[in-house]
């Protein structure tokens, strides 16, 4: 990121204006939504301008927003107000699964035949489509990887093993030009 983004609503208007001074308190606002949270771009912006503090930071962006309680109890109400709003969309299909049939749920949703958004874009999307697509996917895929290596130190033993060789993959096997985030990025 370049440049900050231009606000969306209210509470990303909030903290955009507030990053750039030291850090420190920020009015306690309720983030009470004229929009569905799951579609809200003021809510979705705030929330990846918290999280984008824990990663690359934000041009002219002092470092100390980072770990700034003030900000991190908003992003907490965010946060909450996001969740409420994806378990009522999306409310549990079962029971939990039992730790020793992981492996079997895992397969199940592996099989699930439902239809391909990669195969949709391939063969159908126009270009406008695409544009939609890889501006909303980029967000995620230009750090895909780094969120899952924070939970290495907290593995051990085969899981440890296998996250380390998933990330060795994501980030290139070494290689700059093979980075997965590179190659989105380039695209």
């Amino acid at each position: 990121m370049r440049s900050l983004p231009s606000p969306r609503g209210p509470i990303s208007e909030l903290i955009l204006s507030r990053l750039p001074d030291e850090p420190g308190t920020l009015p306690d606002i309720d983030p009470c939504l004229d929009e569905d949270p799951l579609s809200d771009e003021d809510l979705q912006l705030a929330l990846y301008l918290c999280y984008e503090l824990h990663y690359r930071g934000l041009p002219g962006i002092d470092d100390g927003w980072e770990w700034e309680p003030a900000l991190l109890a908003l992003r907490r109400k965010l946060e909450r107000t996001f969740e409420r709003a994806l378990v009522d969309a999306v409310p549990p299909a079962h029971e939990p699964v039992a730790a020793a049939d992981i492996d079997l749920a895992l397969r199940a949703i592996a099989d699930e035949d439902g239809p391909s958004l990669s195969s949709y874009v391939k063969v159908s999307a126009s270009l406008d489509e695409i544009r939609e697509f890889v501006v909303h996917r980029s967000a995620y895929q230009l750090k895909e990887a780094d969120p899952h290596s924070w939970a290495i130190p907290r593995l051990s033993g085969a899981p440890k093993a296998a996250l380390i060789e998933i990330q060795t993959d994501e980030y290139g096997g070494g290689r700059v030009e093979w980075i997965h985030a590179e190659l989105f990025g380039r695209a």
